[in-house]
């Protein structure tokens, strides 16, 4: 039996366990059809046996699965709390304490946040489906009869009684689905665990088990956002239903009385939801059990079920009042414009305005947190992101794209249906006339200045991206001695400059986020100011101010206003058809379902906790699926080599912490025969400075400390995605520079290269160069390698040797010699064997083979 195992880990975009282990017949050796681990099928005579771990099916891989594209604001938001600077709580240790109040405010805001969010899907689909669709289309025959695809009569006007329900039942559909998806978990309760456990504390670490099980808190925020949902539709088609508008006549008499009780025990049970929400509850000591029905993760107290199922009796009652008893639709006068629903705007400002106000309260709330996390000792590179202002910046991208995607959808639908009224501009006569609300006009001014943000961003980084070193081709040919002109062509020194620049280009990402962020923050403020003055005074003093000034303003022969606005609407409306095209793509092509996971892969690696209708976090399941199978290989005598790429190497870090844990707990020692190599990571430059509290620098040495060096890292310097973790340059920006670097551990080290042939390697302590491409001249039947950039370190034959090297390593391994004589029985033992039977003496095909 080999002495080795190595586990690859793959990355983003669930790469094939084929393609990571290089090989075509793999058989499972462990795991099941969600997260497993894959063999070869012919164990090669010399150690590692390589193993691959492929945990992309928890995100990507089905149609329902690429639904979730539509809800990516809630899982930024939910992104955003794991970058709020905090300190797992210690015993004894007072630093741990402060400003506890602060993060517990912030944390409170982030449900608050993320319940508005939800309420603004809903509100968004609702007025789609019930204003534009059943109400003002379905009263205009032009209409009708030009979008045939309508359940809609194009004869005469259907009833509004048939019309309200259909309209209706699209949101409650909505909510319907989030409750069914907010319920998917990957990581289920051991058989013999008698409660759910709970955080030790309000933060959480990657080495503790229970971060990555199903919070407590999880299924009861799902529970407050879904029932304030319901009782946020409840109050609309009540509210629509008593206060008239042009083309509707609205209930009178006791029906009218009824729907304002409705709408008053709606408005009540809201109310009571976002104070649960804000106070985070859910059941705590003996209250906390799991469910018995195996529905969710912790069984939900009456109470809050007796609210949830009289809320929908509630929607229910409000619609049955409505469609029996409430209003009628009325015809209107040709060539009069439309009229929206009554109290829709009313949300939308409501709704914009909580919106502003939150993010406010966010931004004090981090500013007061900044402090606790200590900077010293790391240069600006390696500081928190964005000055620790991170979890503001995302929320406020989440909002932009909330806002976006609600006046995206809402403009896109107006412009499917007919002709969308514009703001001082004169409606045609011949073509079915639809309108918006004034918030959605703001909402297209202001994403103008959000595509002018991100234009100017884009060509500055474009036209600035950095060059490095002065002479970079100079410096290219450095990583090639030996190589003659001829060789190595000025063509393909420049090809690798070049590649070299743009994967540079991941250094100035962060700007340009927080150039688009701070946009999005500075527009959900003016948005909420304008909803404030809306809601305030009745009317928006701001956006007619803005039209009285700028409509007739001509810049270069074009209106300024009318081309702000129909830049800001189409790009909403670009928004829109996006996400419809790229659902369509994933539910019709499993490649592009794989393509749109690659988001999920990115937000849904954390715990379910600001938001908790996003993706199932397939983090734990991933963490503490690789945490068993090192226990297992350990404990067989083996040394076990983690491969981690990309975001696979974040994964492998918690498992590593994992691992430690289990070691301090008195368990069997197999972080002694553990060693870890990362290639294509990003968990310096991205990971380390975005969450200080989870994988920051302290964390990243722990790691390294606790292996007791045997952790390696490779990097390109053209990887667009990896860099450098284990070391950095003594001075300055990170480079290509060949002077001292400083090492994790503080050391000062110098870069020594090691040139074998192909086997070209740039050792700066515990930090590896590869050079990319790894081969420039074709020998024998090895033609010349192409540019690998961040895929592949597998086929560079460096990578191998550090394999090799980490596991000689570590300690009591067997001496080279008593390996020689292993592989040397091993191979004998082969040969003998009869034709047709594997190692384990199977027949092939029979189910022991």
């Amino acid at each position: 039996m080999p002495d080795a195992v190595e586990i690859r880990v793959h990355g983003v975009s669930g790469t094939p366990p084929a393609d990571v282990l290089q090989i075509a017949e793999l058989r499972p050796v462990g795991g099941d059809d969600t997260a497993r681990f894959l063999r070869r099928s012919e164990p090669p005579v010399e150690p590692p046996v390589r193993e691959a771990f492929h945990w992309g099916n928890m995100t990507s891989g089905s149609v329902s699965k690429a639904l979730w594209l539509l809800l990516a604001p809630f899982g930024v938001l939910n992104l955003a709390r794991y970058t709020l600077p905090m300190l797992v709580r210690t015993p004894g240790d007072p630093r741990t304490e402060e400003r506890r109040g602060a993060r517990r405010t912030a944390d409170a805001v982030l449900r608050l946040l993320g319940l508005v969010l939800t309420l603004l899907l809903t509100a968004a689909v609702a007025f789609v489906a019930i204003d534009l669709i059943a109400f003002q289309c379905g009263n205009d025959m032009l209409c009708t009869s030009g979008n045939s695809w309508l359940p809609l009569s194009s004869k005469q006007p259907t009833s509004w009684s048939w019309r309200l329900p259909l309209g209706a039942a699209a949101p409650a559909a909505l909510i319907w689905l989030l409750v069914r998806f907010g319920r998917q978990v990957y990581v289920y309760p051991p058989p013999t665990a008698a409660k759910p456990e709970e955080w030790p504390d309000g933060v959480g670490a990657l080495a503790q088990k229970p971060f990555w099980a199903t919070s407590p808190r999880a299924p009861m925020l799902r529970l407050f956002h879904t029932t304030a949902a319901v009782a946020l539709l409840a109050m609309l088609v009540a509210y629509a239903s008593v206060k008239p508008v042009a083309g509707l006549r609205t209930a009178e008499g006791w029906e009218d009385d009824a729907l304002w009780a409705m709408f008053g025990f709606a408005a009540v049970v809201g109310l009571l939801c976002v104070v649960l929400t804000a106070v985070g509850y859910h059941p705590r000591g003996e209250k906390l059990k799991y469910d018995p029905t195996g529905r969710d993760a912790i069984e939900i107290p009456m109470p809050c079920l007796i609210l949830r199922r009289s809320m929908w009796a509630a929607l229910l009652a409000v619609m049955v009042l409505a469609v029996f008893f409430g209003p009628h639709a009325t015809r209107q006068a040709t060539g009069k414009e439309p009229a929206n629903l009554a109290g829709f705007e009313w949300a939308f400002n409501a709704l914009y305005l909580a919106c502003a106000v939150l993010l406010l309260a966010l931004l004090v709330t981090t500013c007061l947190l900044r402090g606790v996390i200590s900077t010293q000792g790391l240069v600006k590179g390696q500081r928190p992101m964005w000055g620790g202002l991170a979890c503001p910046v995302l929320a406020s991208f989440a909002v932009l794209l909330a806002t976006g995607f609600t006046a995206g959808a809402a403009i896109q639908t107006a412009r499917l249906l007919g002709s969308l009224v514009q703001p001082e501009e004169t409606p045609p006569d011949d073509e079915p006339l639809l309108v918006l609300p004034t918030v959605f006009h703001v909402t297209a001014l202001l994403w103008a200045l959000v595509v002018a943000a991100a234009v100017v961003s884009g060509i500055c980084v474009w036209c600035f991206r950095p060059g490095w070193v002065r002479n970079l081709r100079d410096r290219v040919r450095e990583d090639y001695p030996g190589t003659s002109p001829t060789e190595l062509p000025d063509r393909t020194v420049a090809r690798i400059a070049e590649a070299w620049r743009l994967a540079a280009v991941k250094y100035r990402l962060p700007t340009v986020l927080l150039v688009i962020a701070l946009t999005g923050l500075v527009c959900a403020l003016l948005q909420g100011y304008s909803a404030c003055e809306s809601l305030v005074l009745g009317k928006d003093r701001g956006f007619t101010w803005i039209k009285d000034a700028l409509y007739h303003r001509v810049l270069l022969g074009v209106k300024f206003f009318g081309l702000a606005d129909d830049v800001g609407a189409w790009a909403l409306t670009g928004l829109a058809a996006g996400l419809v095209f790229l659902g369509m793509r994933a539910f019709r092509s499993p490649q592009w379902r794989r393509g749109v996971g690659v988001l999920w892969d990115l937000l849904a690696f954390w715990p379910r906790l600001a938001h908790p209708i996003v993706p199932p976090p397939y983090g734990g399941r991933a963490v503490l699926s690789l945490t068993r199978r090192i226990q297992d290989k350990t404990a067989e005598g083996r040394t076990v080599v983690l491969s981690g790429h990309s975001q696979g190497s974040l994964i492998c870090a918690a498992a590593v912490l994992q691992t430690a844990a289990l070691r301090s707990a008195g368990k069997p020692r197999a972080l002694d025969r553990l060693a870890l190599l990362t290639h294509g990571s990003q968990l310096t430059w991205a990971y380390a400075r975005l969450f200080p509290a989870y994988a920051g620098y302290p964390v990243l040495r722990d790691v390294y400390e606790k292996l007791g060096g045997r952790w390696r890292n490779l990097h390109r310097w053209s990887d667009y995605l990896g860099g450098p973790v284990l070391a950095r340059p003594a001075t300055g920006r990170v480079r290509p520079e060949l002077g001292a670097w400083t090492a994790l551990d503080g050391a000062e080290v110098m870069p020594k290269p090691s040139d074998k042939g192909d086997l070209w390697l740039r050792c700066i302590g515990p930090e590896i160069q590869l050079r990319d491409p790894y081969r420039v001249v074709a020998q024998d039947d090895k033609p010349e390698a192409p540019l690998l950039k961040h895929t592949a370190y597998y086929a560079d034959p460096a990578y191998d040797q550090v394999v090799q090297e980490l596991i000689d390593s570590v300690p009591g391994r067997p001496s080279a010699a008593t390996r020689l004589r292993t592989a040397v029985a091993r191979r004998l033992r082969a040969d003998r064997r009869p034709p047709g039977r594997r190692p384990g003496g199977s027949p092939k095909g029979w189910p022991g083979g």
